[in-house]
C-alpha cells in the first residue's frame, strides 16, 4: 500500500504536467515595444541600414556638376638662354604679361545622372540587406528563448523520470532479495537510469551554450527580455493572420526577392555607365593675357645708341576653345564590354528567378511543415497524452486487484513522462515554422517599425 501511494503520487504529477496551467505575466511593456527597442540599441541591426544611409547621402552629392577651374599665370617669352626679363631689346617682342583662365569640364550628358542612380541602387541593396538581417536577428533572438525554455521543461520532465525509475529500482530491488523478481528486470531498469541521467547531462550542456549565446542579443538591453510567454502570445497572434492571409502573393515583399530585383536594376544601369564611358567629354576654356605695356625701346646696335618708337601694337590676348577626349583604344574593345554587361544582365535576371522559385519552394514546404506539427501537437494533446493517462488508471486498477506487478504501472508512468518530454519539442517546432513563415512573407517584425528610428 505504500508503494500504491508514492505511484498515485507520481500519476497526480503526471496529469498537472500534461497540461500546463497558464499564468498570467505581470504588467510589463508591450512585445511590439521592446521588440522596435531592442532592433534600435543592438549594433547588429544598425550597421546595414547605417551603410543604406551613408551611400544615400552619397548619391545626392555624386550628381553634383564639376567644380570650374580658375588660372593665372605669368608669361614672357620668346624664351632666351638664361633666364632674361630684359625688355630693352629690340628683337624681344612685347609678349611679356599676366593671363588669366577659366575653364569648365562638361560630362556627357546623363552620365552624372547613371551614376547617382548606381549609387542609390547600392543604398537600397544595403536597406534590404537590413531588412533581411534584422529579421533574422530576431528570429534567432525568438529561437534561442524559445529553445531554452523547452529544453528547460523537457530536463525537469526527464528528472521526474529519473526519479520514478530510481524508486521503480529500489522496489525491484526489494522484490529480488525477497525472491518475487529476477535481476534481469532490475538490471534493466538500472540501465535505463543511467541513460535518462545521460540525456539530462546533455540537455543541461545545450542549456548552459544556448544561455551564453543569449547574452548576444540581450546584452544591450538595459530591462530584461522577451519572455518565452511574450513571444507565443506574439506569435499566435501573427498566426491567426496567416491563416486567414495565406497566400504566395505575400512573397512580393520578401527582402531576398526585392535585393535580387534591384541588383539586376543596377546591373542594367551599370551597362549604361559603361556605354557612355566611351562617348566623349568636353572641356570649355576661356584666357585673357594682358600684356605690359612699352612705348619705347633702346637701339642697342653697334653704330647707334637711342631711344625708338615702339613699331610692335601691344594690346592684350584672349583666346577661347573646347577640349574633346577622344575614345579612340577604348573603342576598339567596347564589343568585349558590352557582351559581359549583356551576359551580366542575363545571369542576375536568371539569378532573380531563381531566388523566386527557391523562396517559393521554401515557403510551401514549411506551410506543410506548420499544419504538420499543429496537427501532431493537437493528436498528442487530444489523443495520445490522455491515452496513456487512461492507461496508467487502468494499471493501477489492475494493481489494486492484484492482476499486475507495481513495476508495470512504473514502466506506463516512465513511458508517459518520456513521451510528454517530447511535447515541449513539438511545440518548439510549430513555433519554428511559424517564425520561418513570417521572415518569408516579410512579416515578423512589428508594423509600424521607424527605420529612420532604428538608424539614429
Amino acid at each position: 500500500m505504500k508503494h500504491l501511494n508514492k505511484i498515485i503520487l507520481a500519476y497526480s504529477i503526471f496529469q498537472i504536467c500534461i497540461f500546463p496551467v497558464d499564468v498570467s505575466s505581470e504588467e510589463i511593456a508591450s512585445i511590439d515595444t521592446k521588440i522596435q527597442k531592442i532592433l534600435k540599441v543592438h549594433p547588429e541591426v544598425s550597421l546595414k541600414f547605417l551603410e543604406s544611409k551613408e551611400k544615400l547621402f552619397r548619391s545626392k552629392h555624386i550628381d553634383v556638376y564639376p567644380d570650374p577651374k580658375i588660372g593665372f599665370a605669368y608669361r614672357s617669352y620668346p624664351y632666351r638662354q638664361g633666364f632674361n626679363t630684359d625688355r630693352a631689346r629690340p628683337d624681344t617682342p612685347g609678349m611679356t604679361g599676366n593671363e588669366y583662365s577659366f575653364s569648365q569640364e562638361v560630362p556627357y550628358p546623363g552620365k552624372l545622372q547613371i551614376e547617382k542612380q548606381i549609387l542609390k541602387s547600392d543604398s537600397e541593396l544595403d536597406f534590404w540587406n537590413g531588412v533581411w538581417l534584422q529579421n533574422e536577428f530576431l528570429k534567432s533572438y525568438f529561437e534561442l528563448v524559445l529553445s531554452i525554455a523547452a529544453i528547460e521543461n523537457e530536463l525537469s520532465d526527464l528528472q521526474k523520470i529519473e526519479k520514478q525509475m530510481v524508486t521503480k529500482g529500489k522496489l525491484e530491488s526489494s522484490q529480488y532479495i525477497s525472491e518475487n523478481s529476477n535481476i534481469s528486470n532490475l538490471l534493466k531498469t538500472k540501465n535505463s537510469v543511467e541513460k535518462i541521467r545521460d540525456r539530462i547531462i546533455e540537455k543541461k550542456i545545450t542549456l548552459e551554450e544556448y544561455k551564453k549565446a543569449l547574452l548576444f542579443f540581450e546584452s544591450h538591453q538595459e530591462a530584461r527580455g522577451i519572455t518565452e510567454a511574450e513571444i507565443i502570445q506574439y506569435l499566435s497572434a501573427k498566426e491567426i493572420a496567416l491563416e486567414t492571409e495565406l497566400s504566395t502573393d505575400s512573397l512580393t515583399k520578401v527582402p531576398q526577392i526585392k535585393f535580387a530585383e534591384i541588383n539586376q536594376s543596377k546591373a542594367i544601369q551599370e551597362s549604361k555607365k559603361d556605354e557612355i564611358l566611351h562617348l566623349p567629354d568636353f572641356e570649355v576654356f576661356v584666357s585673357y593675357m594682358q600684356r605690359r605695356s612699352k612705348p619705347f625701346l633702346l637701339d642697342s646696335g653697334p653704330l647707334n645708341i637711342a631711344i625708338m618708337d615702339n613699331p610692335e601694337f601691344s594690346g592684350d590676348l584672349w583666346s577661347a576653345g573646347v577640349t574633346v577626349r577622344v575614345p579612340v583604344w577604348s573603342l576598339t574593345k567596347i564589343s568585349d564590354l558590352n557582351q559581359s554587361n549583356s551576359i551580366r544582365v542575363e545571369r542576375l535576371a536568371r539569378e532573380k528567378e531563381k531566388e523566386r522559385l527557391r523562396v517559393k519552394a521554401e515557403y510551401q514546404s514549411t506551410v506543410e511543415v506548420w499544419k504538420g506539427n499543429k496537427l501532431r501537437l493537437d493528436n498528442y494533446k487530444k489523443n495520445l497524452l490522455p491515452a496513456l493517462q487512461g492507461n496508467i488508471k487502468t494499471s493501477l486498477a489492475a494493481y489494486s486487484k492484484g492482476d499486475s506487478l507495481l513495476g508495470e504501472s512504473y514502466d506506463f508512468i516512465t513511458d508517459s513522462l518520456e513521451m510528454q518530454s517530447q511535447l515541449y519539442q513539438i511545440q518548439l517546432k510549430r513555433w519554428l515554422s511559424v517564425l520561418k513563415l513570417l521572415i518569408l512573407t516579410n512579416n515578423l517584425v512589428p508594423e509600424g517599425v521607424n527605420y529612420e528610428e532604428i538608424n539614429k
